[in-house]
């Protein structure tokens, strides 16, 4: 029995002597958090009867403009440290493709460099990563539209695109955006 209340004691004696510190309420103001959002962009088909009008292959680029809404949020604004865009194509053409974005803000000046993608003939893994981080690309911000321009390039042995051969070009893009919360 003596034992035992010395066992009992000794147990006490050290969770009363344990290292304990006082709890500390501003800690929760140093919370910082980093999340990253992927988000699907862009993704689509060009078929070989997008590329041939009326028996002739197309000779001017394709020029789309779309809304680029991101910086409309203050969050996003005040929070955003860096994007990185991915691309990702398979060209079933036995052509190149040349394939530029263009950053524009309301009044259409340019607020970033534009991101060329030369996609090689029959390239069936083509990738490429672009990273922006906007400390180093203030005006980035100021982006509110997006033209993507596709052009396709002349081939090399002079043959035109079948239009009867079934081939694609297939375009997916993506983004994720890396935050920092204070």
């Amino acid at each position: 029995m003596r034992l035992f209340f010395k066992a009992i004691l000794c147990s006490v004696l050290l969770m009363m002597s344990s290292c304990v510190e006082d709890v500390n309420f501003s800690q929760a103001e140093d919370l910082e958090i980093t999340p990253a959002i992927l988000a699907s962009l862009v993704n689509t088909v060009i078929t070989q009867n997008e590329l041939v009008i009326a028996g002739s292959e197309i000779s001017a680029p394709i020029e789309q403009t779309s809304l680029f809404t991101v910086f409309n949020n203050q969050q996003a604004n005040d929070n955003l440290e860096r994007l990185v865009l991915q691309f990702a194509i398979n060209n079933q053409f036995n052509r190149g493709f040349r394939i530029e974005f263009f950053f524009l803000d309301d009044a259409g000046n340019s607020t970033y460099n534009p991101i060329t993608l030369n996609v090689a003939p029959n390239q069936s893994d083509f990738t490429q990563e672009e990273e922006i981080i906007l400390a180093n690309n203030p005006t980035f911000t100021n982006t509110r539209r997006v033209r993507v321009r596709v052009e396709l390039l002349p081939s090399t042995d002079g043959s035109m695109i079948d239009v009867n051969v079934p081939a694609s070009l297939d375009f997916r893009s993506a983004v994720t955006s890396y935050f920092r919360v204070n």
